[in-house]
Parts: structure tokens; C-alpha cells; sequence
């Protein structure tokens, strides 16, 4: 392996036959020295491990040859979210309809430390389709909020400038379609109540991202019992460090699973996760789905809250949260490759993200 990547080095080409040598098949850790690879070729069907953690660096260009191997339907270990998949779950919008044809959207989330969060949701889900999108956040930061965007509405949710269980506040959330809670409102046993509240309380598509997921594991008791009594439909979004506190699983072993510990932890929960990383791993307990479209300029603060606003757009236009954490992800990583085309990697901020999603919507939408 060391000798084959000096070569490549020099400008050899590299063609890796199913996996590059030294990367684990199922979870695509590199141990000792492992190829680099120009191109991989998986005989039958994709390995996951061309994917996920060293894997999507050193697979290269990645094609399928098939060779006449048959699954069976249940046998899918899990489906790539590629372009077809997406326009599979893109919705339509015919001429004649209204905004209240495309859902009411909530936002719950800022506090004085982390004001953007809740903001970038907020654009994202109001770009992403929703017919209203209301942004709900402490009185105390709500005039940071005042036109920035004229087309977001705004609501307390408490008084001061970190949020506070509110019920009166928290009841209003139970007209909406979806609601996305936890952006930049910082790890707090009131965030983990509200949290609590709605999955006890709300019946509609709930999005639990960020200090939602971290006030709940540290201060979230019976956290199954909460789940397990839920009255909604959930999409848990946490990074890999975020999923370990949820579980205490070490983060190592958790790459070492692959697409193990996701699926398994939603179906404990009875709850959908969309695992993210550079390449995200989608999971309802049932079926299993990979993300990778997504470029490394989404390695930036903001980039998840871009991600959970769209999802809740997505939700409140009326896909399930499964289906819109499909969709969400390829929009928001499609988006980020194409603002990168224009200004690189390095400077692509997750604003910048939100401006190119409508172009992957005409994307979609090509022949």
C-alpha cells in the first residue's frame, strides 16, 4: 500500500477493486497504511465503507459493477441518497395553491450567546418552501430579529435573554406542522422541560437538533420513557459528539459501527436519527439511508442549524421526517458543493448555503 501511494504520488492511477486495501469495508476506518484510491469499483453492490469516515477520501470516484448478484428486498442494508432518490421526495408545487398549502413551520431556538442559530433555521426553512415560518426566541433578543428577514414572524417564548419553560408559549406551538427546537439556546434544564413538554404534547413533526439533544442528555431523565410516550413524529440531528452523550457510546466505537448504532438507537427510541458527519447516515429503525452529497466547507459553525430549518420545511410541506431528513440533507449538501464552485471551500459560510438551495431546486427539476 505504501508503494502503490508513493506511485500515485508521481501521477500513477490508482483502481481499487470493491474497497481501497487497509479500509474497513462497513465502516471505512483506514488501519495502518491504506490505499488511496482514484477509483474504487464495488462488485455487486456499494460497500458503506467507501463512504464513511477515511473511506470517502480514499475511495476516489466510486461506480457499482453489477454481476448479477440478487437481494432481496430485505436484505437492503441501506439506500444511497443520491439525485433520483431526492426527486423521488421533492414536492410539487402546483399553480394553483396558496401559502397555507405548505405548512406552518416553527422555530424555537437563540439565546444572548448564540443569536445566529435560530436565525439561520429560521431563512433555511423559509427558503427550503414553508408556506409561514415563525421564529420563536427569548424577549430579550427578539428586536435583533426585526426585519432581518421581513418575511420570518417572531414570537417569545419567555421573558430575558435565555429561554424559560413558558406554557402559554409552548402551547402556541401545538398548531403547527412541524417544529424544530433547540438551535443556540444553550445546554439548560429549562430547554430539556420544553423538550419533555413537546415530545409529551405535540402531535405534529417534531426536530429536536443542538442543545435540545445536549439539555436532554444531560438533564433529560428517563429519556427512552420520554420517547417511548411520544405523541409525535421525531428527527433526532446530532453530530457524532452530540449522539454520544445521548447514548454514552464513545465516539470511537461509534465509527467503528457504520451504520450500526444509528439504527439501533432509533429503534430503542422509536424515533428517526439523521447521524451527521461528512457523510450522514439516516435511520428510522427499519430502513437506513447515506447522504453524500456535501463538501468540507460545511465544517463551520451554523451549517446544522442550515440543515434543521430545512428539514422543517420540508416537514411542514408535508413529507415525513424521514423522508424530509433524506431530502434535507441532499439539498443542504448539494447547495454547499455549488456555492463552493463559485468561492471554494474555505469561505463557504452556512449563510451562503441557504442562497444556493434554490439553485439545486432547478437542479432537480432539470432533464
Amino acid at each position: 500500500a505504501s508503494y502503490a501511494n508513493r506511485l500515485r504520488a508521481k501521477g500513477v492511477k490508482i483502481l481499487s477493486a470493491d474497497i481501497p486495501s487497509g479500509v474497513n469495508g462497513n465502516n471505512g476506518q483506514a488501519r495502518g497504511v491504506a490505499i488511496f484510491a482514484d477509483k474504487t469499483l464495488c462488485i455487486g453492490e456499494i460497500k458503506a465503507g467507501v463512504f464513511l469516515n477515511d473511506g470517502i477520501d480514499r475511495a476516489g470516484q466510486v461506480e457499482r459493477a453489477d454481476i448479477g448478484i440478487a437481494l432481496k428486498e430485505e436484505e437492503t442494508y441501506a439506500e444511497l441518497i443520491d439525485r433520483e432518490y431526492a426527486q423521488s421526495l421533492w414536492p410539487r408545487r402546483p399553480r394553483n395553491s396558496h401559502k397555507g398549502n405548505y405548512g406552518r413551520a416553527a422555530i424555537v431556538g437563540g439565546s444572548e450567546t448564540y443569536t445566529g442559530a435560530a436565525y439561520l433555521a429560521a431563512a433555511a426553512c423559509l427558503r427550503a418552501g414553508a408556506g409561514y415560518t415563525t421564529l420563536f426566541v427569548p424577549a430579550g433578543v427578539l428586536s435583533y430579529y426585526v426585519l432581518k428577514s421581513p418575511e420570518i414572524l417572531l414570537k417569545p417564548t419567555n421573558e430575558g435573554g435565555r429561554y424559560a419553560f413558558n406554557l402559554e408559549a409552548m402551547q402556541q406551538l401545538t398548531a403547527y406542522d412541524c417544529v424544530a427546537y433547540g438551535m443556540g439556546m444553550g445546554v439548560d434544564e429549562e430547554v430539556a422541560k420544553g423538550a419533555a413538554w413537546l415530545l409529551g404534547n405535540y402531535e405534529g413533526k417534531l426536530i429536536l437538533d443542538a442543545d435540545g439533544l445536549n439539555s436532554l442528555a444531560r438533564y433529560g431523565e428517563g429519556l427512552i420513557g420520554l420517547f417511548r410516550a411520544k405523541k409525535c413524529d421525531v428527527l433526532l440531528t446530532p453530530h457524532v459528539k452530540e449522539f454520544s452523550r445521548l447514548t454514552g457510546i464513545a465516539v470511537g466505537e461509534i465509527a467503528d459501527g457504520g451504520l450500526i448504532q444509528p439504527k439501533a438507537f432509533s429503534r430503542t427510541l422509536g424515533a428517526s436519527i439523521l447521524l451527521k458527519s461528512a457523510v450522514s447516515v439516516l435511520s428510522d429503525g427499519e430502513k437506513s439511508a447515506v447522504n453524500v452529497a456535501g463538501c468540507s466547507g460545511q465544517a463551520k459553525a451554523g451549517s446544522g442549524d442550515v440543515l434543521s430549518g430545512v428539514i422543517a420545511g420540508l416537514c411542514a410541506m408535508g413529507l415525513s421526517v424521514y423522508e424530509a431528513g433524506a431530502l434535507g440533507g441532499y439539498l443542504v449538501g448539494k447547495a454547499a458543493e455549488f456555492a463552493a464552485e463559485t468561492m471554494g471551500e474555505y469561505s463557504l459560510t452556512a449563510s451562503e448555503i441557504i442562497s444556493y438551495l434554490g439553485r439545486v431546486f432547478l437542479h432537480l427539476t432539470e432533464v
